[in-house]
Formats: structure tokens, sequence, C-alpha cells
């Protein structure tokens, strides 16, 4: 019984050890991300087009739930004239990094005036949105290589004026018998 016992001890002392390990070294320095972060305020507070040459690798992807994934520092310049030109006043404020072994984590707060289309089934509204969200950035040779940005679409529209509509239950039930 004795011997059971120390066996389980054992095994959860090494389950414990080889569990809890030590995040790895950061693969960027302080001043390398401050750099990063100056460049990506600037991008994101004025449109400044040129620095996305410095921020992301020719591979990169900008990953965002709400208009999809943009591929390449083209792929990415295309999103931003897009942000810009729905909403030409577009400011960002940014929280602390949390920073991690080859990335780190930012809170940001995000204020626009939407002055033009966002696309040709939604007009100009003229109408001030404000909301918060959190971007993941995952750095390469001191320039971002993938990022997640997360918001909530849905509160940005309902800003705007726009209503979500549901599908009436009825309308499918009628389909489905045809």
């Amino acid at each position: 019984m004795k011997s059971l016992l120390g066996i389980f001890l054992l095994g959860i002392t090494l389950l414990i050890s080889t569990g809890c390990t030590v995040q790895e070294e950061r693969t960027y320095t302080d001043t390398e991300l401050q750099s990063l972060i100056d460049d990506y305020t600037q991008l994101w507070n004025g449109g400044d087009i040129e620095l996305i040459k410095t921020l992301y690798t020719e591979e990169c992807v900008r990953h965002n739930a709400d208009v999809g994934d943009s591929n390449g520092p083209e792929g990415i310049k295309g999103f931003v004239e897009w942000v810009y030109g729905a909403y030409p006043d577009f400011k960002v404020t940014f929280g602390e990094p949390m920073k991690f072994n080859d990335g780190f984590v930012m809170l940001f707060n995000a204020t626009g005036t939407n002055d033009g289309p966002l696309s040709e089934d939604m007009p100009a509204t003229g109408k001030e949105v404000s909301f918060t969200g959190a971007g993941v950035s995952i750095i390469e040779n001191g320039k971002i290589k993938e990022e997640w940005v997360y918001y909530n679409q849905l509160y940005i529209y309902n800003q705007m004026g726009y209503e979500l509509e549901l599908e009436d239950d009825d309308d499918n039930d009628e389909e489905d018998d045809d």
C-alpha cells in the first residue's frame, strides 16, 4: 500500500513539474516592441500606409472575424484604406502590451465617424462610433507575422442605426414544405 501511495505521489509530482514550465525568453527586446507599437499607433491614427512595410512581414496574415483575412502587406493596405474610406477620422488608443515570448496582446479603444460607405449596400450614415477590442500579434524578426483582431461588429452597426434582422422560422418552414 505504501509503495502504491509513493508511486502515486511521484506521478503527481512529475506531472506538476513537467506541466509548469517557465516561459521561453522573448524573441524581441522592449525597444523593438516599443518601436513596433509606435509605428502601429501611427498607422491606426492617420492611416500612414507607408508604415505597413516596416510593421508586417511579406507573408503576414491579419485575421478579422468580421471582414475576413488580409494577406500580405497589400491585403493589409487594402483593409486600412477601406477603414479610412469609411471612417476618415478613425482613431485608436492602445493599452499597455501584455508581452509573450514571440508576441504581444493589446486592448484598444477606437472611434470614428462613418462618413464613407462600408459597401454598396451600406452608405455613409454620418454617425459616430466607439468600440473596444483586442489584438494578438506574433512577431518574427522585428515585424508582425500574424495577428488576430477581435471586436463586436454588431455593436458598431447598431451605433450607425443598422438592425439585425432574423429570418422568420415560418418562412423557412414553408420553403422546407416545397
